[in-house]
């Protein structure tokens, strides 16, 4: 697990739902010794509850209860439909992908993802985390 410490992150889906099937990584990243500030968008709420199992929905509550929930403005909705312009034709960028690159763009946080290559604009960082 790559060492990620007093960071704001914006943690995507994949990573959670990782989580919920025994990956320990991301304890790492919202203990209490790691100190960062966690994020996660509306979309990735929607994206989680489209892919859990139904004796998962009382642990998504509580670790959504744990993190900071962040909405979608019309900042964020205009930058997330540029990015998709910008990058559909050469990675296939989808609208929740962007949505959730916009926010950690507005919001100034670290991306925490398995799947980086689903995000490949320059203006974010993004980090793999395990």
């Amino acid at each position: 697990m790559k060492e990620i410490i007093n960071s704001r992150i914006l943690i995507d889906t994949d990573v959670i739902i990782d989580h919920f099937r025994g990956n320990e990584g991301f304890g790492l990243l919202i203990s209490d010794q790691s100190q960062n500030i966690c994020y996660i968008s509306v979309i990735t709420i929607a994206e989680i509850y489209s892919l859990i199992y139904s004796h998962e929905y009382e642990l998504v509550e509580k670790l959504a209860n744990q993190l900071h929930v962040l909405n979608i403005d019309v900042q964020i909705a205009k930058l997330a439909g540029a990015y998709r312009m910008t990058y559909y034709k050469s990675h296939a960028l989808n609208i929740p992908d962007g949505l959730i690159a916009a926010t950690a763009k507005i919001n100034d946080l670290i991306l925490i993802s398995k799947n980086i290559r689903h995000f490949p604009m320059d203006d974010i960082i993004k980090i793999k985390p395990y």
